[in-house]
């Protein structure tokens, strides 16, 4: 049976609320006596020097891509699910246009240096002439301010009219300016279309029935998915949270992967390795005491050799 490590010792309101209202950023961790995981693809030379890097044959103009991040699980851009935390609409040339602080170009070489899995769509229902207005709608938008998909009270609420009279309807976050730029052409590529909270994500493009995958890469899909973002106490979530993941008590910490080739998850904290699970679901059970930031740190491991990692900064209480 286990034994909860919570001892009943209060904890001040003020220090929640810090820690539920603060940020925390990717925070870095090596791995010390194993390799650490690999990256998407080798965009450097001996030199150091960034090589090109081109689009996959037969994407075209219009096309979206849509990727994951190579972040902290704890930091608020990254999402549960494959190819869930970044989008882009490809203009031609080996160029985006994202919203990412604003609506900009970015050239493919340096988007894909920084994600670790990621797949081109293509919608389907639009004709050619449909694809390229898109695009040339999204190059409209360059400069565009963005749109804080958590920010209060409108959050991610989606606007194809961005002339409207509307607080948010001149802001753009990465999923609605692809949604808005087919929406603008008669296609609605949100498999939620208008049900309620009216936002758009990189899934719900994925998944819409107008869409379809013309090329994917798939890295590393190894996820802790507990904990997450929220408050857990004594193994159970308590409270969600956009930011911070609190934990107090002990906690079965869980990991997830895609890959069927995966035999076995290493667990460390703070980069001290903790334990090996060789059987799926791969846990751990984290019964250790002590207090302040801490980071989780799960590496799955095939037989030939290859590994791939994730990582989740938490505050841990007792």
């Amino acid at each position: 049976m286990k034994k909860t490590l919570f001892s009943g010792k209060g904890i001040t309101i003020g220090v929640l609320l810090f820690l539920l209202s603060t940020t925390i950023f990717p925070t870095g961790c090596c791995i010390t006596g194993k390799p650490s995981s690999k990256s998407l693809m080798n965009t450097t030379d001996n030199s150091g020097a960034v090589e090109r890097v081109s689009v996959p044959e037969g994407v075209e103009i219009g096309d979206l891509i849509l990727v994951d991040i190579r972040l902290d699980q704890a930091n608020p851009w990254k999402r549960p699910g494959l190819f869930n935390e970044h989008s882009a609409i490809y203009v031609g040339n080996d160029m985006l246009i994202e919203a990412n602080g604003v609506v900009r170009y970015r050239n493919y070489t340096q988007f894909s240096h920084w994600c670790r899995n990621f797949v081109f769509l293509r919608v389907k229902t639009a004709n050619e002439s449909q694809r390229l207005a898109a695009a040339e709608w999204a190059k409209s938008k360059i400069g565009t301010a963005y749109q804080v998909f958590f920010d209060f009270p409108w959050f991610g609420l989606k606007i194809a009219d961005t002339n409207r009279k509307f607080p948010t309807a001149n802001l753009l976050y990465c999923a609605e300016l692809l949604w808005a730029a087919y929406y603008n052409q008669g296609i609605d590529i949100d498999r939620d279309e208008w049900a309620y909270p009216c936002w758009v994500t990189p899934n719900d493009i994925l998944y819409d029935d107008d869409v379809e995958i013309i090329y994917r890469d798939v890295t590393n899909t190894t996820e802790i998915i507990q904990p997450d973002k929220g408050v857990y106490l004594a193994n159970k979530k308590i409270a969600i949270t956009v930011f911070n993941t609190v934990v107090i008590g002990f906690l079965d910490i869980e990991v997830t992967t895609e890959n069927e080739n995966i035999t076995s998850v290493d667990f460390y904290i703070d980069a001290v390795y903790k334990a090996t699970d060789t059987t799926p679901p791969y846990m751990w059970s984290w019964n250790e005491r002590g207090s302040g930031k801490k980071v989780i740190t799960a590496v799955a491991r095939q037989d030939d050799g290859n590994h791939y990692s994730s990582k989740i900064t938490v505050w841990k209480f007792f």
